[in-house]
């Protein structure tokens, strides 16, 4: 997941789940196909909405309806485009996300309400947009500025009337596919940011680049990225979540070994396409609203003070800034 600070408009690289961490291979460019008609130009529109939805995003909580958008986005100064195949894949992948995150709920007694593209011919929810912005991909997948500038206009031109009256909710999620290899992660919403940084999205990619060889992003990293966009933590070494220090870690790595917001890989490291072989813990469903308790509640004093579904910056701020760098310490 990445977090931005509203004023100055700069990016952290949060890795999604990356242990064991693998080296990455250069995948060839793919060939160019017949797509559909693009999305038109983006017209960026600072929403007007109530404070309770200011504080949560575009993407509110897990137990109340949500429409996913995607977006396939072509880089055609490079020929890295989706082809009709990989789309097809990516949309496997997200219906198995989202089956797995139903499955998940219900366990806690949740009925989840997620509306996805399904693959249809003209589907409703389902776009390909040529990029303006350069894409960068890579194992730290630190896309510019520029590139993320582009992406809230996108989701900004895309969350219309018209999508929310046929749906019915006002809670929408952009699911944006990459067409290189590089490490997903998430641009969430940060109570913080008030009106900025409204629109929520994931940011897929096509390769996974920590794998050794070319290998598609798992279905396991779709769940965890959109977990991310309902207020769930990274949970691993690393994390920039503020309650996440090196004692929670620890305990999670030993405790909930298998939850999903620790790491997206099976046990030997690989990608599974087949399964999601994860879970949402106690710890996971309790940042996510779908408990209203935790048995790590008593441990870890720190999280009593979690908002499920909400981002905070907790002490990270403009006086955190390296005056160089453009980075945000945590």
């Amino acid at each position: 997941m990445k977090k931005r600070l509203a004023a100055l408009l700069l990016a952290l690289v949060l890795l999604c789940g990356c242990v064991p961490r693998r080296q990455a291979q250069v995948v060839p460019s793919m060939p160019s196909v017949e797509d559909p008609a693009p999305t038109p130009a983006p017209t960026p529109e600072a929403p007007s909405l109530p404070q309770e939805e200011l504080l949560y995003g575009s993407v509110q909580l897990l137990e109340e309806p949500t429409v996913l958008v995607s977006v396939y986005l072509n880089d055609a100064a490079t020929g890295s485009i989706w082809t009709r195949e990989a789309r097809a894949a990516s949309q496997q992948s997200v219906a198995m996300a989202v089956d797995w995150l139903t499955q998940q709920a219900a366990g806690y007694g949740v009925t989840l309400d997620i509306t996805y593209d399904d693959g249809s011919d003209n589907s409703p929810l389902s776009y390909t947009y040529s990029l303006h912005s350069r894409l960068r991909g890579g194992v730290d997948s630190e896309e510019s500025n520029d590139f993320l500038d582009e992406m809230d206009a996108l989701c900004a031109t895309l969350d219309t009337a018209e999508l929310q009256a046929r749906y019915g909710t006002s809670h929408i999620g952009f699911l944006l596919f990459l067409p290189v290899s590089g490490t997903s992660f998430t641009m969430a919403h940060y109570a913080e940011d008030g009106a900025n940084f409204y629109y929520e999205y994931c940011c897929l990619y096509r390769y996974d680049a920590y794998a050794a060889q070319a290998e598609p992003e798992s279905p396991a990293t779709y769940a965890h990225e959109i977990l991310h966009l309902f207020g769930a933590p990274d949970l691993y070494e690393g994390s920039s979540d503020p309650y996440v220090d090196g004692e929670l870690t620890a305990y999670v790595e030993q405790t909930y070994p298998d939850d999903i917001m620790l790491s997206t890989y099976a046990a030997d490291g690989s990608n599974l396409y087949t399964s999601i072989d994860k879970v949402i813990s106690p710890l996971t469903a309790y940042c996510i609203g779908l408990t209203d308790t935790c048995p790590e509640l008593a441990l870890f004093p720190r999280l009593t003070g979690v908002e499920p579904g909400v981002f905070h910056y907790g002490d990270s701020g403009p006086q955190d800034l390296m005056p160089d760098s453009g980075v945000v310490t945590v």
